[in-house]
């Protein structure tokens, strides 16, 4: 069966090695995958649940929470399609450690962890593709924290917008934004109002157009400036 999920770590297409993919070209791993479909707000795993499998997006966001001791849900990660593979964290664990929303509605390859298992320890392609994936999480975590270190809060706002939504020269496109202000406020450990202040704020200065549910980059060199103020 033939796989057109041509970002996932485990596609026989590597747009790196020259490549053209074609409809014959599918996963390394097929028989341990099967295509699913979440719904905006499904859980794709919950937090304590048996861990079993993990998760390559084709499309999509799905956000990474836990929860407080005092029951507050908290947003620990993010993960849209790529080398990302939602549930890694959990992959020689019995329980999941977290919970795993789709903030969007989400088509995925739900891979099984002993059919991966079992191909790594027979196959060192897939075990070269599974160490990839590892580095891209951890890529990706360092670019999560720099998000939420230490940075002014319009530079968060700024960098936060550069990892949610996907974006190419000079583009117009508008996006739904899947976070509201409160979520991102809660991420970034701000105020609601300092967002909304700070957002209104690359409105004025033409750098996006973001009423409430979208967004708009009208300046990406603008946003980036933003996200890494130049060091005098």
């Amino acid at each position: 069966m033939s796989c057109h999920n041509i970002v996932c770590p485990f596609h026989e297409y590597e747009p790196s090695n020259g490549l053209v993919a074609e409809d014959g070209i599918g996963c390394l791993i097929i028989d341990a995958v099967k295509q699913v479909r979440f719904s905006r707000g499904a859980a794709l795993f919950a937090e304590g649940q048996r861990s079993s499998c993990l998760y390559s997006l084709t499309s999509g966001l799905v956000k990474i929470t836990n929860h407080t001791s005092d029951g507050r849900e908290q947003i620990v990660g993010l993960s849209t399609p790529g080398k990302l593979l939602v549930g890694l964290q959990s992959i020689s664990a019995h329980r999941y450690e977290y919970t795993a929303i789709a903030e969007t509605d989400v088509y995925a390859c739900r891979i099984r962890h002993r059919a991966l298992l079992r191909a790594v320890r027979h196959r060192g392609d897939v075990a070269m593709r599974l160490v990839a994936a590892l580095n891209a999480q951890l890529a990706h975590a360092r670019a999560l924290m720099q998000v939420m270190g230490h940075k002014c809060a319009a530079a968060k706002i700024a960098s936060f917008i550069q990892l949610v939504v996907p974006h190419g020269d000079e583009s117009r496109k508008r996006y739904t934004l899947p976070f509201s202000r409160r979520e991102i406020a809660n991420l970034l450990g701000l105020s609601e109002e300092t967002v909304c202040r700070q957002m209104a704020r690359m409105n004025r200065r033409g750098i996006l157009y973001a009423p409430r549910g979208r967004i708009e980059i009208l300046d990406w060199h603008g946003l980036q400036a933003i996200a890494e103020p130049a060091v005098a």
